[in-house]
């Protein structure tokens, strides 16, 4: 497929280019690049939040071919690399094993991570794969316009902290799936498209910054997860949230997946995601209902749809997790 090259100050329509160029079925209105099909189904859209701010985001599925895209390294970059990236196997519903993040060509998975642009990055995107990815491209001078509620120079600091490494990545978690979701469904109708953008991102580089906490309070305290680890936890965290609709899956199953004793898998699993792992399998699942109720699904449909067999015991678990009543949500006046 195509290999796009992007100097620093090369802006990110010049992917629309490259793409096209080789595809002539490609079609391009308003930002957006539409795949035909010949090549690969979806789109590419370009979101120029503001002087310093730039978005890529990728929804494709079925490339024939792969798509690569190189930032070159430059002395002169003075801005960061954020990708959030989800990469599925279509009709298994099961994703990509996390991979590290190495220096040059690096095979995608589901994953964030995080580069400093002067050191370059080069991502490609599989074909044959599901794949929904948003590249931020952010000056470190409008950190600011992203970050509310930390110092600008936290995302350096945990650069720093890499150890000389290219770039960070961390296995992407429910959260940031729903952000994905929501943002491939709506940005290209929705009316106010750059502040619908930035509070997306806004929301994206949050969780970025919030689970390099805990991985960076892990290491702190001597208890850093080696890369099988994460490896392993990131096959569990998948399986809970591919499965939300279904039964609980028992720790004896959840233990086979990740090839960890039971005691080890429920440590490890609560030090990294916060959660046990019921009750991330439970905030998943709810926050898929609420989803469902923000689209006014009646209650009763949504109870039925994420697995309950038993309404009133959705409503007690819903009540539970937020405090009201599913009904309450749908109707708070």
């Amino acid at each position: 497929m195509s290999y796009v090259s992007l100097e620093n100050s090369d802006p990110f329509l010049k992917c629309f280019e490259v793409i096209a160029s080789e595809d002539k079925s490609c079609i391009v209105s308003d930002s957006v690049l539409y795949f035909s099909g010949k090549t690969g189904k979806g789109f590419l859209t370009v979101a120029g939040i503001a002087a310093g701010i730039e978005v890529l985001a990728i929804n494709l599925s079925m490339l024939t071919e792969d798509l690569t895209i190189d930032f070159l390294p430059s002395s002169s970059a003075s801005s960061y690399l954020l990708c959030f990236d989800e990469v599925e196997i279509p009709g298994k519903g099961e994703e990509l094993t996390l991979a590290r993040t190495t220096l040059g060509a690096e095979r995608l998975a589901s994953s964030v991570s995080l580069a400093d642009a002067s050191v370059g990055r080069t991502v490609n995107y599989p074909r044959e794969r599901n794949i929904r990815s948003l590249i931020v491209r952010v000056r470190k001078t409008h950190l600011e316009q992203l970050i509310h509620d930390f110092d600008a120079g936290t995302i350096q600091a945990i650069l720093q902290s890499a150890g000389g490494e290219a770039a960070l990545s961390w296995p992407i978690t429910f959260k940031y799936r729903l952000v994905l979701n929501d943002f491939m469904a709506e940005i290209n109708q929705h009316p106010f498209r750059e502040l619908f953008t930035i509070r997306n991102i806004s929301v994206l580089v949050e969780y970025l910054l919030q689970q390099f906490f805990v991985m960076y309070k892990l290491s702190k305290d001597g208890n850093p997860l080696s890369d099988q680890d994460t490896q392993s936890l990131s096959r569990v965290e998948q399986h809970l949230c591919l499965h939300y609709n279904k039964e609980f899956p028992g720790i004896e199953k959840l233990s086979r997946i990740s090839a960890m004793s039971p005691t080890s898998l429920k440590t490890k699993f609560k030090k990294y995601y916060g959660e046990t792992l019921f009750g991330y399998y439970q905030k998943n699942k709810l926050e898929h209902a609420r989803k469902l109720l923000d689209n006014k699904v009646p209650v009763k449909v949504v109870a039925t749809e994420i697995g309950y067999s038993n309404p009133s015991h959705f409503t007690l678990a819903f009540k539970k997790e937020y405090g009201f009543s599913p009904w309450h949500y749908l109707n708070p006046h």
